[in-house]
């Protein structure tokens, strides 16, 4: 059985659509979109509805298809942030803390899911001392069904790597991003 966890993703699911704007479980506030790469931003909503999309001075807008789903392509973006994402259709969702990095997904095993909070005996220091607001973690659970695609993710949440939050991450994909990040900065 695999396990797979996710340190940041970002991939498509195909959803029924529905009459509301909705997006996907993985498009929340505080994601990471990758850095100097195109990257997609997608959801569902009535067909033939305009969607539009605001971030980082760009202004996207695209028209709802048949099957309910539409996507927009946000041009390469340096690293940095905080952001806003605007999605407008015929309500509007304001995405707060949107950061723009590096996305790394970390999956594997059973010790790629083992959390900050087993290894905090061992590491004391960081998890008092967990001050990586930038780093952020989304955990996708461990999901098999090969019978029946997912439409989408569970409902999760990008988490920083802070002391109230440090707990909850991989620990292995935190010490990985942790190296990563301080060879960077």
């Amino acid at each position: 059985m695999k396990r797979i966890t996710s340190l940041l993703l970002s991939f498509w699911f195909v959803i029924a659509a529905g009459a509301q704007l909705k997006l996907p479980a993985l498009i929340t506030d505080s994601m990471v979109l990758q850095r100097d790469a195109k990257v997609k931003i997608w959801g569902w909503a009535a067909k033939g509805q305009t969607v539009k999309v605001n971030f980082n001075q760009q202004k996207l807008k695209t028209v709802v298809g048949k099957d309910g789903k539409w996507f927009v392509w946000l041009t390469p973006v340096k690293a940095g942030g905080p952001y806003t994402l605007e999605i407008i259709a015929e309500k509007k969702i304001i995405l707060k803390e949107v950061l723009v990095g590096d996305v790394w997904i970390c999956s594997g095993q059973s010790n790629m899911v083992l959390p900050m909070e087993r290894v905090k005996e061992k590491y004391p220091d960081e998890i008092t001392k967990a001050g990586h607001p930038q780093i952020r973690h989304y955990f996708i659970p461990t999901l098999t069904d090969l019978q029946h695609p997912l439409d989408d993710l569970p409902p999760g949440h990008w988490k920083s790597a802070v002391e109230k939050d440090i707990l909850k991450f991989s620990a292995t994909a935190y010490f990985f991003a942790k190296t990563i990040y301080e060879k960077r900065i």
